[in-house]
């Protein structure tokens, strides 16, 4: 099976261009015939610095609301919590720039394009012919030596023009036949009163990137930029070094060193050749990407470009093909942009191009970078989970802002470990619950590693986030352990006739606190711990309620909806990602409540579309999350195949796969189940290499709704 995205024209737009990356340096390459253009990250440029958000807030505000919720005066809640509770925005992960290469010719006459995304190698090439003279270039970042790396071959002899365009502040100069550039992240982004980039006095992040050419002929050098004349052959190899040295330390004073870091590892990569170079990177990239395959057998037209599959597909086409392609290349982007060492994986992975990107590319903390790795455990991918559990331990150290026992993380935090409600607007910004979410990844890392070395040294992450919410919780008027102020994250309430956030013990707030503490009662027996203080705080929980409706209450209330069709689906995270309703008896509820939702427009945006293919899933219902996959292609993915919001979020991506997994086996009950949600277009396939939760790798094929194991 073909596993290449090909296209038969150059990239017009950053949207057709195709990522490469090894978790900390990722690329965008535009394969360009006269001017190409490669477009370069690096995961630790961010703007700003540590101890931003140093302010407390007063726990008797806290009261103050919540004596207005006690009183169901939440117009007066809300107006408070959004005039006390807020805080600074996060500081944005920031662009490096871009190399270019230029052909030198005046002949434009151009045949036989093609350039390609080849998944099960990791790497991107292009080829094509001026003038009957035959191109080649391959790009890929060696998993193994830390580089961007670039090879252009030519039939005959042609003179490059090469040169570097870079966002940030910088300065850039040639030494030893490099051109080095050294620069500075910006201290500030400024987005909520007018778009401002600031450089200032303060500390902020420095660089220092590196080029050198590899090449028969000598090129003639000058600062950004150097030449190659009359050449057929020659690799570029690019590195980068940065001074951030942790989440805590001001990234000049206590920074890192960065300027010889980034000459030694050119240096090292440089001592091989160009095809030692790749079969280095493609030796590591396949200890990843091979142990998983997935083959859904039908219809697949690999012979047509992936832009015009993707158009065809959306307007009704059949092509399994297609998925799996999707499927595999959610498996490389999840290489691509979190390995261990990393950072993990934010809003965009590692890939963005604005020096403002949207949402400044944080790590959105109500859906978006706990989805980045729903599939990764299931696709054999653990190694690639721990940047995420690396940041938890962060959040542990750094604790909260209401001077509790314990640690929370918000709706958004950064590459600084922001620990603080987003801006002022409560309705999206006030949401303490984003570590609880994300500690039940720990768990999940377990069950599928079974590595108890793990769950020892993550223990302390969990049970610390679990004293948290033991003094953040108070009784209710019916005396069960609740949750205020309380929101469901980005979405609002009419009450009195006015738009309402702030409630008590919003739905899902009740769900990830019993999750949390089923969870660290669960590992707390794996360890041979007491856990008599998390059981009794379980059994005090207040419960989720259905409405007269038969759907969930997201605010616990028969309250009406502001937006009946919000793209969020929070109170539905108890079936998905959670497995704490596996069993019971709310499926009915789940659908209604999501029916409901779909009524009324939602599932517009690229996650949420993923989302809900993923409770069908766990519904048994393979025809929903056909249509859901379908939707993808129609509205929510561009001609490269990332996910579209819109603009372009990675998490769709990832989650989409994860809804993949989900359709063709299911683990999380404890019993494996395989084909449980399979759409009629997948008749017969086989999967090689998923992981289980049960600790086991399994390979199955199935043929007519009936699945047998595979025996190795």
């Amino acid at each position: 099976m073909n596993r290449k995205l090909w296209y038969d024209r150059e990239a017009a737009i950053w949207e057709d261009a195709l990522p490469i990356g090894n978790g900390r340096i990722g690329a965008m390459v535009y394969s360009g015939i006269f001017s190409d253009k490669i477009q370069i990250n690096e995961d630790s440029l961010w703007s700003g610095y540590p101890g931003k958000e140093k302010r407390l807030h007063s726990m008797e505000k806290i009261e103050e609301i919540r004596s207005r919720v006690k009183a169901r005066d939440y117009i007066t809640a809300t107006e408070k919590a959004s005039e006390s509770m807020f805080g600074l925005s996060s500081d944005g992960y920031v662009p490096y720039g871009s190399l270019y290469i230029d052909l030198v010719t005046e002949n434009k006459n151009v045949t036989d394009y093609r350039r390609e995304l080849d998944l099960e190698e990791g790497i991107e090439r292009c080829s094509y012919k001026v003038n009957d003279i035959l191109i080649k270039k391959e790009s890929f970042v060696s998993l193994k030596d830390d580089v961007l790396v670039i090879h252009v071959s030519c039939a005959a002899p042609r003179s490059f023009h090469i040169y570097q365009a870079n966002s940030l502040e910088h300065r850039m100069y040639s030494e030893d036949n490099c051109m080095i550039c050294e620069g500075r992240c910006p201290s500030a982004l400024i987005t909520d009163k007018g778009k401002q980039v600031i450089y200032d006095e303060r500390e902020s992040i420095h660089f220092c990137s590196a080029v050198k050419v590899m090449s028969d002929m000598i090129p003639w050098m000058g600062g950004n930029a150097l030449w190659l004349e009359k050449t057929q052959e020659f690799t570029l190899i690019f590195s980068i070094a940065t001074s951030f040295n942790g989440y805590q330390k001001m990234p000049v004073s206590e920074g890192r060193e960065y300027q010889n870091r980034c000459r030694e590892i050119l240096k090292a990569a440089s001592m091989y050749s160009y095809e030692e170079l790749r079969q280095r990177n493609y030796e590591e990239y396949n200890k990843y990407f091979s142990r998983v395959q997935l083959k859904i057998d039908g219809e697949n037209y690999d012979e047509l470009t992936t832009d015009k599959r993707i158009q065809q597909v959306a307007e009704g086409t059949t092509d399994n093909g297609l998925i799996t392609l999707l499927f595999d290349y959610s498996r490389y982007l999840t290489i691509c942009s979190s390995m261990e060492g990393t950072q993990p994986s934010n809003l965009q992975g590692i890939w963005i191009y604005r020096i403002m990107p949207p949402w400044n590319s944080n790590y959105t903390m109500n859906i978006n970078t706990q989805m980045n790795y729903w599939a990764t455990e299931t696709c054999n991918l653990p190694e690639c989970h721990m940047p995420l559990f690396a940041m938890l331990k962060d959040f542990k150290e750094k604790g909260n802002v209401f001077g509790l026992s314990g640690w929370c993380s918000w709706h958004n935090s950064d590459l600084w470990r922001h620990n603080h409600e987003a801006t002022k607007g409560c309705f999206w910004g006030y949401w303490p619950m984003g570590g609880a979410w994300a500690v039940r990844h720990i768990w999940e890392h377990y069950l599928h590693t079974r590595d108890v070395e793990f769950l020892k040294e993550y223990y302390p992450v969990m049970t610390s986030a679990a004293a948290f919410y033991n003094d953040w919780m108070y009784r209710n008027e019916e005396g069960k352990l609740t949750t205020c102020p309380s929101t469901s994250p980005e979405n609002q309430f009419i009450y009195g006739g006015e738009a309402c956030s702030i409630c008590e013990g919003s739905a899902m707030d009740m769900e990830i606190l019993y999750d949390l503490y089923d969870k660290v009662i669960k590992t707390g027996k794996v360890l041979g711990e007491n856990v008599n203080q998390y059981e009794e705080v379980l059994e005090q929980l207040d419960t989720v309620k259905i409405g007269s409706d038969g759907r969930i209450l997201e605010w616990g209330k028969e309250f009406r909806e502001r937006e009946p069709g919000h793209r969020h689906i929070s109170h539905l995270y108890g079936i998905f990602p959670s497995d704490i309703w596996a069993g019971k008896e709310y499926d009915d509820a789940v659908r209604k409540t999501l029916e409901e939702r779909l009524n009324n427009g939602g599932g517009h945006t690229g996650w949420s579309n993923a989302w809900i293919a993923n409770v069908y899933a766990r519904l048994g219902d393979g025809e929903n999350v056909m249509k859901h996959i379908r939707n993808m292609f129609k509205r929510s993915i561009y001609s490269n195949m990332f996910d579209a919001h819109p603009p372009f979020q990675i998490d769709g991506n990832f989650g989409i796969a994860s809804a993949i997994c989900e359709a063709l086996m299911q683990s999380h009950t404890g019993e494996i189940k395989l084909i449980p949600a399979l759409p009629k277009e997948w008749e017969s396939g086989e999967v090689n290499g998923f992981v289980t939760r049960t600790g086991k790798i399994v390979n199955f094929r199935w043929n007519h709704g009936i699945a047998t194991y595979i025996e190795e």
